[in-house]
């Protein structure tokens, strides 16, 4: 026992060594990074600028803002991405299968849609904090270009998502580019690590802040979570990620579990080659972004001189200080010529030429935040008319706008939404929250299709090509009605329903619509069949009417010639 007890002391030191030398190889390599995150969160989301400063929670952190176009945009930007990729309000993926046959089976289909249903109620639910996580996830994708959240595994509950704020993480990529080692570096109480671990895992150091009354003293933590073959020792890690928990003001390891899936998800806005963090928008407007805020301080200072303008006093004449506060009295000799009196110093300003470019340096931030392209505009004036569109016109804007997002869109499929999807699925399974499968969905490979805004403009072009094509074919439908049928209205039906994502509980499947053909056809057999029936009825009892009649007319006829 106690031999096996020092082998694991033993482990236990060679991955605490291990974890130092790969953190201390992560904090150089994020170093060169961290000024300029430093700027760009004190200048648009100051809240979450603590790259290489360390203030105390409420601190005033927006002293270097003198205009918070910047911090609006970002907001903006947060909030248009959020309703453009994830919508609350409306389904915004679809779970399908690789094999198009094995998609058409009645029973898998119905299942898929039922999954995305479930999946679909757990991210709109509050009790998972998607929403306002993805929010936060958004504001560091655009301030920072990159964004980090967890998504936990809560037994019997389901998942629940959080985001790591950027200043907390320290990441490191695989040989494809993606993200897959996280550290996470952050303080816990001495009252949280007791409440997480129990006091059988805590150091004496811990232990005697709860009996001395200090149980809010902090403590450093690392929380690591890597592919379990990257650690390289002997411990026996069963599944194909690994968490550790690692107290480093005590230099001890609290505990370690592993996850069949990463439970964290990183994505980049943009990214340089082999580059780990990304480039997002903030970068990008960086230094619109400091222009813009020293040119706000000089206005105002020029604002300032125009109201309250420095004086030219002369050297003589003024009995007592000059008093330039609102209903001030100064004093002064009698006989003091017109030039004498107290006036203003001559500044020449243009305070205009200063809102003009500022106004042109806003556009210019508010167009690196994609404004332009995420939000609608409404009606414009141009030359004092109102323009105004049609349904169809800005349908049309909007979809060559958002074409312009598709390959910014496509990575946050790659990065966050897909393994997304699937860690909130692979939860909801072993949790027993997801109906269970058919067997014939078993042999099939399961795929995910988004239906965000980007993503039906860019599939629409097919549908519209349909569209174009039926509209040139109905003159010469006039002339030869056959044209008509070389559309196959079926497919086409199924192609819509494709694009624009229908449910395919709302289609009829192909047995259930060659049943309801079969059946109208037997009604109208059967209808025609009732028809002649009755027809041949109608006609007997004509006829039958008639011999009735002729009888009647002989037997009047051979009544008349009777002798009286």
């Amino acid at each position: 026992m106690a031999e096996a007890q020092q082998d694991i002391k033993v482990l236990e030191e060679k991955l605490i060594e291990h974890l130092k030398a790969e953190f201390g190889a992560l904090q150089d390599q994020r170093h060169n990074w961290e000024t300029m995150w430093q700027d760009i969160g004190e200048l648009t989301i100051p809240a979450r600028a603590d790259f290489n400063t360390h203030r105390a929670k409420g601190e005033n952190r927006r002293s270097r803002i003198f205009d918070s176009t910047p911090v609006r945009a970002l907001t903006r930007f947060s909030s248009g991405l959020h309703n453009m990729i994830v919508p609350s309000t409306i389904p915004w993926f679809i779970i399908s299968t690789q094999n198009r046959e094995a998609a058409k089976d009645r029973e898998i289909s119905l299942w898929l849609e039922q999954a995305q249903l479930y999946i679909q109620d757990t991210f709109n639910r509050p009790s998972t904090n998607f929403h306002p996580a993805i929010h936060e996830y958004m504001q560091d994708l655009g301030a920072f270009g990159t964004g980090v959240m967890m998504i936990l595994d809560r037994p019997g509950e389901g998942p629940y998502y959080l985001t790591i704020p950027l200043y907390d993480c320290y990441l490191a990529i695989n040989d494809l580019g993606r993200v897959d080692t996280l550290y996470r570096l952050y303080e816990h109480t001495a009252k949280e690590l007791y409440d997480a671990y129990g006091g059988e895992n805590l150091p004496e150091s811990v232990l005697k802040c709860l009996e001395n009354n200090s149980p809010f003293k902090k403590f450093e933590c690392i929380n690591v979570i890597k592919p379990s073959k990257h650690v390289n020792l002997n411990f026996p890690f069963q599944m194909p990620y690994v968490s550790i928990f690692w107290l480093r003001s005590e230099n001890k390891i609290l505990s370690i579990r592993g996850f069949n899936e990463q439970p964290f998800i990183c994505s980049r806005w943009d990214r340089n080659s082999m580059e780990t963090y990304g480039r997002g928008p903030g970068m990008e407007a960086l230094s619109d972004i400091k222009m813009l805020n020293e040119m706000e301080k000089t206005y105002l200072k020029a604002l300032q001189k125009a109201v309250d303008p420095p004086l030219m006093v002369p050297d003589d004449g003024f009995i007592s200080p000059i008093r330039t506060t609102p209903g001030g009295i100064n004093y002064f000799r009698a006989g003091m010529t017109k030039d004498d009196r107290i006036q203003p110093m001559p500044t020449p300003q243009r305070i205009d030429y200063a809102e003009m470019k500022m106004g042109q340096v806003r556009q210019s931030i508010n167009s690196a935040f994609y404004l332009d392209m995420l939000e609608l505009p409404g009606p414009t004036a141009e030359d004092g008319d109102v323009m105004r569109f049609t349904a169809t016109e800005i349908a049309a804007r909007q979809r060559d706008r958002l074409s312009i997002l598709g390959p910014i869109v496509s990575r946050q499929e790659i990065e966050m939404l897909g393994p997304m999807i699937e860690r909130t699925m692979s939860v909801l399974s072993r949790g027993g929250l997801l109906p269970p499968p058919p067997p014939a969905l078993l042999q099939q490979q399961v795929k995910l299709e988004y239906q965000n805004p980007v993503s039906i403009a860019m599939r629409s072009g097919e549908l519209q090509s349909v569209s174009q094509l039926m509209q040139f074919m109905v003159p010469f439908a006039q002339i030869d009605p056959n044209v008509i049928r070389r559309f196959n209205t079926s497919k086409l039906a199924e192609l819509g329903a494709e694009i624009l994502r229908v449910p395919p509980s709302v289609l009829k499947s192909e047995e259930e619509l060659q049943m309801e053909i079969m059946q109208e056809q037997q009604m109208m057999q059967e209808q025609q069949a009732l028809q002649q029936q009755m027809a041949m009825a109608q006609t007997e009892e004509t006829l039958s009417k008639a011999e009735s009649n002729r009888a009647s007319a002989e037997a009047t006829l051979l009544g008349a010639g009777e002798p009286i």
